[in-house]
């Protein structure tokens, strides 16, 4: 699967764009428990108060206070805030409470004081409550204080039992005790608390909504990029495999069967791709997800354990899963390879298949190849398929967990509602990126035994290659030697051609004939180098063919194959598809020539007319014919017809020889023609008769009757001696 990942190379720039809108799209999301914990901290539990120093103090308050502090922190104190006196109308419409009385105002709202104001402002907090009085036998508050001016050491008393009483409050405590008190402070001055408050969760609320509107404007970025990104990669990958399947001789296609390199191309390639958008998208945003959320965990180190034994737990888990199913992988690619291989020889054969009335048996075996599929598919989702479930009771686990061991924390003081809430929303983001690999891992496998198959294909070095410093032939036509020339196929004993050697000259035909198997059809394909010679050398004038690059070879040789082949489009297009540049009259001579002109011109459309796939909606004769044409369409040096008449009637195969003949002479192109009829090949300048690899004969049709047994054997068994001219 590494190796899929060079594809993403052309869209670096994609893809860094990609990490960092992932990269923000978590700090979003990450940020939301933060301000959810402080709108149920601060906004609902305190009333929008966020900070412990008092912003403002009652005269009489703030003269409390100061008897429970020291000279220093006194002065510290006074210096911190400002005395605003009754008379000052300029704060009676914020302060309406205290218009008889002096207030203090905070110097600078920031400023944290909590650690000078937080004791004293909470003993004279718990000695204004009536209880406290009740319990010193003093009637009213400002008996309290005349009495603690009048013995100084009552103060000290007080302060000792005040600190005794708040000592086993946590700092969380202190702070929530102070905030709930300055509330009523607060609201003593007359300040509109209720507006604090709504201006608090609004502010935190509209940040919480901004915040989330950029973290989805990034995953919807991040998605497009990625699915663009990874589109485009497989684009070119795709490309890669038909441009490498292109160069494969029939030595690679040997090793990979037709239904195989389909479903390479397709199938192995989809699920690269659908894994690379996952990759460039949720298993980025997986690992910054999960990672930074453990970070914000760690801040709660009393409750981190929990989570601790549930991703041990998870781990568990993948590891089981994926031993189990990963071998299985690799069964049900083979399997589909299987399952397309006789898909497409029922296809194919279909006519066969029901000439022979087998389309029970047929059945069967497609049944048998679609239910091993489906079993091993079966078996593995069943397995997978055990992952979320598990998940999902983890979590839900968890989250009692955490509510539950969290309640006592509250309780004992040492957390508050909100962080509780943050902690478990932490916990709920690191356990769902673990649930988002493990989604990953499941396709990953799977994808990895795709990518193997894909670039199987794509390091495959095909045998038949350019030479390195090729030269250039000549532009006319030459002689072209077969010197010598031997063949065997791959892995095979023995040779298929042995010392095979002629010359052909421009302007000649020469014609193949031999028994089945002995090498007719073999022999023709070494010159456009379809297989290699494995002794001798092929040369065109004085140049080795596999000196030159193929591209310049094959462009001097129109082929026509033993099975008409056409394309989809129309007759026109399957004729340019030999020269895209092919003028009207030089379509209109291929036509003559070929013996096609006849039934294209009474075709609705003329050579426009649509061909089916395949060539499916015309003859094999009609199909032959055009296969003949585009192969003239050409202009080639050189022609190849490999048993190409054999579809066709006499009459057709003689009118077509006759024009082609006289096309010969015209543009003095060299002609092989492999043939199975005597009747095509009688008229040919030289014949050469081919018998078990070897050239039995030479010569001309006159020739050969008088000197190759082989080829009278032939000749007797086709034509009687009046046809043969032995009347």
């Amino acid at each position: 699967m590494l190796k899929a990942l060079r594809y993403l190379k052309p869209f670096w720039l994609s893809v860094v764009a990609i990490i960092c809108l992932v990269f923000g799209q978590v700090q979003c999301e990450l940020a939301l428990p933060d301000y959810m914990s402080n709108i149920m901290t601060y906004g609902i539990q305190y009333g929008g108060i966020t900070s412990s120093t008092p912003q403002a103090l009652r005269s009489s308050t703030f003269e409390h206070m100061e008897l429970f502090m020291s000279e220093e922190d006194i002065s510290t104190l006074e210096s911190s805030y400002t005395l605003i006196h009754q008379g000052d109308t300029e704060y009676l419409s914020e302060y309406p409470e205290v218009a008889n009385e002096d207030i203090y105002v905070v110097n600078d709202s920031k400023a944290d004081l909590s650690g000078l104001t937080e004791k004293p402002f909470l003993i004279v907090s718990m000695l204004g409550e009536q209880d406290m009085l009740d319990q010193m036998g003093i009637a009213s508050e400002d008996q309290l204080y005349a009495a603690l001016q009048a013995q100084p050491q009552m103060i000290e008393q007080i302060q000792s039992k005040a600190e005794e009483k708040i000592s086993g409050y946590t700092d969380a405590n202190l702070e929530s005790a102070e905030i709930m008190l300055l509330k009523s402070e607060y609201s003593a001055l007359g300040m509109d608390t209720e507006a604090i408050q709504s201006k608090y969760l609004w502010t935190e609320g509209g940040w919480m909504l901004l915040i989330t509107l950029i973290g989805s404007l990034c995953a919807a970025a991040a998605a497009y990029l990625s699915s663009r990104t990874a589109t485009g990669a497989c684009r070119n990958m795709r490309a890669d495999v038909f441009k490498k399947v292109e160069s494969f001789s029939s030595e690679e296609f040997s090793h990979f069967s037709t239904a195989s390199l389909i479903t390479r191309t397709t199938n192995d390639i989809q699920q690269v791709q659908q894994v690379l958008t996952m990759m460039l998208r949720i298993v980025l945003f997986a690992p910054f997800m999960g990672f930074t959320a453990l970070f914000k965990v760690m801040r709660y180190p009393s409750m981190v354990g929990l989570l601790g034994w549930v991703l041990l737990i998870i781990f568990a888990l993948l590891i089981i899963t994926f031993t189990v199913t990963l071998p299985k992988f690799k069964v049900i690619q083979k399997m589909v390879d299987r399952l397309n291989l006789v898909t497409r020889e029922q296809l194919d054969g279909m006519l066969v298949i029901r000439a022979f009335n087998n389309q029970k048996t047929e059945e069967k075996r497609f049944d048998d190849v679609n239910t091993d599929i489906t079993k091993v598919n079966i078996f593995v989702n069943r397995a997978m398929a055990t992952i979320m479930p598990a998940m999902q009771f983890l979590m839900s686990g968890i989250s009692i967990l955490i509510i539950w061991f969290g309640a006592k924390q509250i309780d004992l003081g040492a957390m508050q509602i909100g962080e509780m809430m943050a902690f478990l929303q932490y916990s709920m983001q690191v356990l769902i990126s673990f649930m988002v690999i493990a989604m990953i891992f499941i396709m990953i496998p799977r994808s990895s035994v795709s990518a193997q198959r894909i670039f199987q294909v794509l390091e495959t070095e095909p045998t038949i290659k350019d030479p390195k410093n090729p030269v250039t032939l000549p532009k006319e036509n030459e002689t072209i030697t077969f010197d010598n020339v031997s063949f065997k196929y791959p892995n095979a004993e023995a040779n298929v051609l042995e010392d095979i050697s002629f010359q052909a000259n421009p302007g000649e035909t020469v014609a193949f004939i031999g028994s089945t198997g002995s090498g007719k059809s073999t022999l023709i394909n070494l010159l456009p180098r379809f297989f290699d010679v494995t002794g001798g050398e092929i040369k065109f004038g004085d140049t080795d063919i596999r000196n030159v690059t193929m591209k310049d070879l094959r462009s001097k040789i129109g082929y026509v194959p033993q099975k008409g082949v056409l394309f989809s489009g129309t007759i026109e297009s399957n004729l340019k598809y030999a020269d895209e540049n092919a003028s009207e009259e030089t379509i209109e001579n291929a036509l003559e020539v070929s013996q096609a002109k006849e039934f294209v011109t009474q075709m609705p459309e003329g050579i426009h007319e649509p061909i089916a796939e395949g060539g499916t909606n015309v003859s094999g004769g009609q199909k032959q014919r055009l296969s003949i044409a585009r192969a003239l369409t050409k202009n080639a040096q050189v022609y190849i017809f490999d048993d190409t008449f054999s579809a066709l009637d006499y009459k057709t195969d003689a009118m077509l020889r006759e024009a082609l003949s006289k096309m010969v002479d015209k543009t003095h192109a060299t002609v092989f023609i492999v043939a199975q009829r005597i009747s095509s090949i009688m008229h040919a300048d030289k014949i050469i008769v081919l018998d078990q690899g070897r050239i039995a004969g030479m010569g001309t049709h006159e020739e050969l009757m008088k000197s190759c047994k082989v080829y009278q054997e032939i000749a007797y068994s086709q034509l009687s001696r009046e046809e043969l001219g032995q009347a």
